[in-house]
């Protein structure tokens, strides 16, 4: 599937959100009116289904257009893709809740957690939910809000056959959730990713879902590949988007003429600053290589109608953080190649390499992916793997 995103459109849209970073940072969240910038060039709505007018792009194109907007800024590309993650967990509800969700159009702002950080007690007439989740991006833009809880059941939580408890995940409109104001951190500061926290919410049975249960409708573009292979996409194509914008912002240092500290030449004619940001861009198109290729196998694979294999969709979430490790590389690297006018507010460089290790602490970015790629090259039985 070719983008209906114009690029042309995608490239002013960049511009903007450059000029706006620092503002973004300084407020710890995405202004409203630089989202409808975003919604405008149809960014906001690339996972919505078609019925509902959206666009319903397949995900290498999404990918690439993550990776445009982090280019610019990491916050807002993060930001934009969790925008996406909502669109594909919102799939997994009953059709009554997604003809809710988009009956005044496809623009519509979702946030979340899948770590199941509350509970959902079953009642006669739905269920109660409480508990407080971190990391919820972008909560106080959203419109509605999905949460993952433990299934209880007279006030303990359910044990299925494997012994582990069943998960349950709730949609609430945002004004039914309180936003904590938690988001004070190191990097990615602009995603406004406070905690939330509900206390006994009611919440009917249409607007709950399993995650494990088949998706109503099926068949789009976007969820070929599956919402819970799908996050550690998106995070490694933040990761290659900060680590482009960051040797942008290092190749124009040298062009503009620094020149080191008692050096009589240029930063650009020099062989080491040459060789590191030559092996530097290298490792960043390693990664969007890796990237593209393992998502490519498995998304072609299910566009033709077979299901990946547990090997194949294993290589796929260990992509992830092999491809956010080798971006993370770029960004020190050029960090490093900036010198001591990197260390300044002012320079883009703080900003990416504060924002690239923030992405390392996801968990989509941690090493048990490489251990379950690793248990089936050696022959171990598939485990459960992604979220």
């Amino acid at each position: 599937m070719t983008t209906r995103i114009d690029p042309a459109e995608i490239g002013e849209l960049t511009a903007e959100i450059a000029k706006r970073a620092e503002q973004c940072e300084l407020n710890r969240r995405v202004p409203a009116d630089l989202l409808d910038v975003l919604a405008a060039a149809g960014a906001l709505r690339m996972g919505v289904p078609a019925r509902y007018g959206g666009l319903d792009l397949a995900v290498p194109e999404v990918l690439r257009v993550i990776e445009e907007i982090s280019r610019a800024d990491g916050a807002v590309g993060w930001t934009v893709g969790q925008i996406y993650i909502a669109q594909l967990i919102f799939a997994h509800f009953p059709a009554a809740a997604t003809d809710e969700i988009y009956a005044d159009g496809p623009d519509v702002l979702g946030a979340g957690a899948v770590a199941p950080k509350g509970r959902a007690t079953r009642e006669p007439a739905g269920w109660r939910v409480s508990g407080q989740w971190p990391f919820v991006t972008g909560c106080e833009n959203a419109a509605w809000i999905y949460l993952q809880c433990l299934e209880h059941h007279r006030g303990v939580p359910r044990s299925a056959e494997d012994g582990l408890p069943p998960l349950r995940m709730v949609l609430l409109p945002a004004e039914q959730v309180e936003i904590l104001d938690t988001w004070h951190v190191v990097g990615l500061r602009a995603t406004g990713s406070h905690d939330v926290r509900v206390t006994r919410m009611p919440c009917a049975d249409e607007r709950t879902c399993g995650l494990d249960e088949p998706i109503p409708g099926g068949g789009a573009a976007a969820l070929r590949i599956t919402p819970r292979d799908q996050g550690g996409l998106v995070v490694a194509a933040t990761a290659c988007g900060i680590a482009a914008g960051a040797a942008d912002a290092v190749a124009r240092l040298a062009a503009d003429g620094k020149r080191p500290a008692f050096s009589t030449r240029g930063l650009a004619g020099s062989p080491v600053f040459q060789d590191q940001l030559g092996e530097a861009f290298m490792s960043l198109c390693a990664a969007r290589a890796l990237l593209a290729s393992e998502v490519e196998t498995v998304d072609a694979a299910a566009a033709s109608g077979h299901q990946p294999t547990e090997l194949e969709r294993a290589r796929l979430r260990a992509a992830g953080p092999r491809a956010v490790a080798l971006a993370t590389g770029v960004v020190d690297a050029a960090h490093r190649l900036g010198g001591g006018s990197a260390v300044y507010e002012t320079s883009p460089l703080q900003r990416r390499l504060r924002d690239a290790h923030t992405v390392t602490q996801h968990f989509s970015a941690g090493r048990d992916f490489y251990a379950s790629l690793g248990g089936l090259l050696a022959g171990a039985e598939p485990g459960a793997g992604g979220f």
